[in-house]
């Protein structure tokens, strides 16, 4: 194979391959056709030594083409400008009925080999234009409009136009199958992947679910854990949105399970002695929201601030408390945090209950502690954790 022009594709069509192929047998078809055109009329040609002396330039350069085989616009456009030479010497060396009348140049239909190159390097447009410089040189060539230079220009338009929209048809053929094999090949790797995680890695996490929702308190917390890895990993191997692929078997969880890690050092929890059941889209969020709180008092709370936890299922809804002791805060420092990009407050805390269908209220003053009260409406929430 030779060179392919910078900026083709990696892996050339097969139809273009084979158009190659086509155009490097025509040349030498062609140029033996010019050939014996020319030794037929040679008696009446002006300067037949010198036509012979195109010719070996012509067939030098076949050969070069030939066993170099390159496909490089810029070997092209030489071969054009070779054609292009040969054509209009036929005006100073060929019969008069060549020069003159446009029956014939000494190339003959060789002229058309660049031509077809060009078309088949830049598509239809390359074609059209290479195919109108040498209908250019053709015409002032026989140095007047007539019907025979007309004629032969008008096979080179075509010719160059149609080879150009066959390299254009099959360049965007060959790459819609490349991407068609591709998207294939990564279907069978996630085929194989998908057996080789289902195995091992998902029933192991399914298992985790299920116990941990069995054994509720902070067991329940891991279950639901590895019941999101689990999801988030099927959607990963079966190409669908992890949002779209939710925990097999989901039941509601026990609330306190999830806030139990709050219930440390200075932090106590109070929550209902009965178990606070809600999805666990709502616990996890509900417990990430107060985790935020908790961290905001323990970092501008003051030291040795405590804080409360406090639980109340209403029924259909419920709330959830973080009140602490500390030195307190103002709406102001509040807006001056989220304006220097601090969005514990904003996104953590409001914008996690907000998304539940809740709200977060917040009570607080200098040297009186802050209070967030968290309230989720019960039922909306675990429609949205579903």
């Amino acid at each position: 194979m030779g060179r392919a022009p910078a900026g083709t594709d990696a892996q050339e069509s097969l139809v273009l391959g084979a158009l190659w192929g086509a155009n490097r047998i025509f040349r030498w078809l062609a140029l033996g056709y010019a050939a014996w055109g020319a030794w037929a009329r040679r008696e009446d040609m002006v300067h037949p030594a010198a036509v012979a002396a195109v010719f070996a330039g012509l067939v030098v350069w076949s050969a070069v083409a030939h066993l170099a085989n390159r496909r490089d616009l810029g070997s092209q456009l030489v071969e054009l400008l070779l054609a292009c030479t040969a054509v209009y010497a036929t005006r100073w060396f060929d019969t008069p009925a060549a020069a003159y009348e446009g029956v014939t140049t000494i190339p003959g239909v060789w002229q058309s080999v660049p031509v077809v190159s060009v078309a088949l390097i830049l598509g239809w447009r390359g074609g059209l234009l290479a195919a109108l410089v040498v209908s250019a040189v053709m015409v002032a060539q026989v140095g007047r409009l007539d019907a025979e230079p007309f004629s032969n220009a008008g096979l080179q338009l075509l010719l160059g136009t149609c080879v150009g929209v066959a390299a254009d048809v099959a360049r965007k053929e060959n790459r819609e199958l490349r991407e068609a094999l591709r998207r294939q090949a990564e279907l069978v790797e996630r085929d194989r992947l998908a057996r080789t995680v289902h195995d091992g890695v998902l029933q192991a996490l399914a298992f985790i679910h299920r116990r941990g929702l069995d054994l509720g308190g902070e067991a329940a917390g891991l279950g639901v854990l590895a019941g999101e890895q689990e999801s988030r990993l099927r959607a990963l191997v079966s190409g669908e949105s992890p949002e779209r692929v939710q925990p097999r078997g989901e039941r509601p969880v026990d609330l306190r399970g999830y806030l139990h890690p709050a219930a440390t050092g200075t932090t106590a929890l109070v929550a209902p002695a009965e178990p606070v059941l809600v999805s666990a889209h709502l616990a996890t969020e509900l417990a990430a929201a107060v985790q935020a709180a908790l961290d905001n008092v323990r970092g501008h709370a003051g030291p040795g601030a405590r804080a409360w936890v406090l639980v109340d299922d209403l029924g259909a809804d419920l709330t959830v408390t973080v009140r602490d002791d500390g030195v307190g805060t103002s709406q102001a420092a509040l807006d001056d945090a989220r304006a220097r990009g601090r969005l514990g407050v904003a996104v953590s805390i409001r914008g996690r209950v907000e998304q539940l269908g809740g709200t977060a209220t917040y009570r607080f003053g200098p040297g009186r502690g802050t209070t967030v009260q968290l309230w989720v409406p019960k039922g909306r929430a675990v429609a949205g954790g579903r």
